[in-house]
C-alpha cells in the first residue's frame, strides 16, 4: 500500500491554527457561518489574520478541503500499512469497516466533510482537492471485489464507497457509544451485499 505524507505536511504553523480554527467554526455552525472574521475569534488571532493567509473565501474553502483530503488520505495509509498485496477479502472488509470507525472518532472532521461535499459540488474547483481520499477508498474496494472474481469490479466499488458515504454519515446521528456497532454491522452489510450484487438478479 502507498504510503502517504501526514496531514497537513505542508502548512505553517499559523495556517495550521487557522485551519483548525476553521473546522471548529463550521463542525459548529456549518459553512454559513465560516467568514474570516470567525476563523479569527475562534483561533485567538487578531482580526485579519486569517485574511492574510487565504485571502478569499474560495482560499479558505480550499484550505479545509485540502486538510479533510490530507487527513483522510493519511488514515486510510495508516489503517491500510498492514495488509499485504495479497490479502485475503475479510481482512479487506475488515480494514475498511475499521477505517469507518476510525473516522467517526472525529466527528467534527466527519460533518466538515460531509459540508464540504455537497460545497464542492456548487464549486468544482473544489473537487479536485476533495477527490484523492475517495479514489483511495475505491481503489481499496477495488482490491477485495477483483478477489471475489467479480466483473465489473471499479463500477461495483464506487458504487460500495457511495453506499460507506452514506453509512458514515448517518452514523453521526447514532449515539456516540453506539456508532462503533452500528458502523460496524451496517459497513459490513453494505460491502458483502454490494460486492456480491447481480444487476439484474
Amino acid at each position: 500500500m502507498t504510503r502517504m505524507p501526514p496531514a497537513d505536511a505542508e502548512l505553517s504553523p499559523r495556517r495550521q491554527q487557522l485551519v483548525d480554527a476553521a473546522i471548529r467554526v463550521v463542525a459548529r455552525g456549518g459553512l454559513r457561518g465560516l467568514t474570516h472574521r470567525a476563523v479569527d475569534a475562534e483561533a485567538g488571532l487578531p482580526e485579519g489574520s486569517a485574511s492574510a493567509y487565504l485571502r478569499t473565501r474560495l482560499a479558505l474553502l480550499t484550505a479545509l478541503v485540502e486538510h479533510v483530503s490530507r487527513t483522510l488520505q493519511a488514515d486510510l495509509a495508516a489503517t491500510t500499512a498492514h495488509l499485504a498485496d495479497d490479502a485475503q477479502p475479510a481482512d479487506v472488509n475488515a480494514c475498511v469497516v475499521n477505517l469507518l470507525v476510525r473516522w467517526t472518532e472525529q466527528p467534527e472532521l466527519m460533518v466538515v466533510r460531509a459540508e464540504l461535499m455537497l460545497e464542492a459540488m456548487r464549486q468544482p474547483e473544489l473537487m479536485a482537492a476533495y477527490r484523492p481520499w475517495r479514489d483511495g477508498l475505491v481503489a481499496l474496494v477495488e482490491a477485495t471485489i477483483r478477489a471475489h472474481g467479480r466483473d465489473d469490479p471499479e463500477g461495483r466499488a464506487r458504487a460500495v464507497v457511495a453506499a460507506l458515504e452514506g453509512v458514515l454519515t448517518s452514523s453521526l446521528l447514532q449515539p456516540e457509544a453506539e456508532r462503533p456497532a452500528y458502523l460496524r454491522r451496517t459497513g459490513s452489510m453494505v460491502l458483502a451485499s454490494l460486492a456480491a450484487y447481480e444487476p439484474g438478479g
